[in-house]
């Protein structure tokens, strides 16, 4: 028996025709395959009008927010950590290709000779620092000495001050995006 039509019409749940409502009705009594199918429908349909709504469990709104905002922390963390995992594994990549190509292409002694220079010019660079230190300290007098150094050591202190606050302030507020 061809079932095709009937069973489409049965499953869609949308409003027939009177000319398709009797086909229907006719097939049912002589199909005990649609008609079971029609059944079946028809009682979950009954259970779903006669079934009652179940509230959430009180604070169950919380907890699942709470779970979610708990769940978004979590990835947003393991995201950074593998951001940074890349981040060391790239840099170390670089390093060791670095070093090879530079000890590819010059030998070890210019390469150690390279450093050392660099060793006593850093070396040399601060003892200039420190002769021109030494000589500020014998031109100016101390109190003027002292107030450019506090005065460098508050500009310090409030622009430490003022990244501090507002990194809090970020943190406190979260970032505003276009999502």
């Amino acid at each position: 028996m061809e079932h095709q039509p009937y069973e489409n019409w049965i499953l869609s749940g949308d409003p027939l025709s009177p000319s398709q409502k009797s086909d229907l009705m006719d097939h049912i009594s002589t199909c005990s395959h649609c008609a079971s199918i029609y059944e079946g429908i028809a009682g979950v349909e009954d259970l779903l009008k006669c079934a009652t709504f179940e509230s959430p469990s009180p604070g169950f709104t919380q907890r699942f927010q709470m779970m979610a905002a708990r769940r978004k922390e979590e990835a947003r963390r393991l995201q950074s950590y593998l951001f940074l995992g890349w981040m060391m594994l790239v840099t170390v990549v670089i390093s060791m290709g670095y070093l090879t190509t530079l000890l590819l292409i010059q030998s070890p002694a210019e390469v150690v000779s390279n450093i050392m220079a660099s060793t006593i010019n850093m070396a040399f660079q601060l003892d200039s620092l420190l002769q021109l230190v030494k000589t500020w300290m014998q031109i100016i007098p101390l109190p003027i000495t002292l107030a450019i150094i506090a005065g460098s050591a508050g500009l310090v202190v409030l622009l430490t001050s003022g990244w501090i606050f507002s990194i809090w302030k970020i943190s406190a507020q979260g970032v505003k995006t276009n999502e």
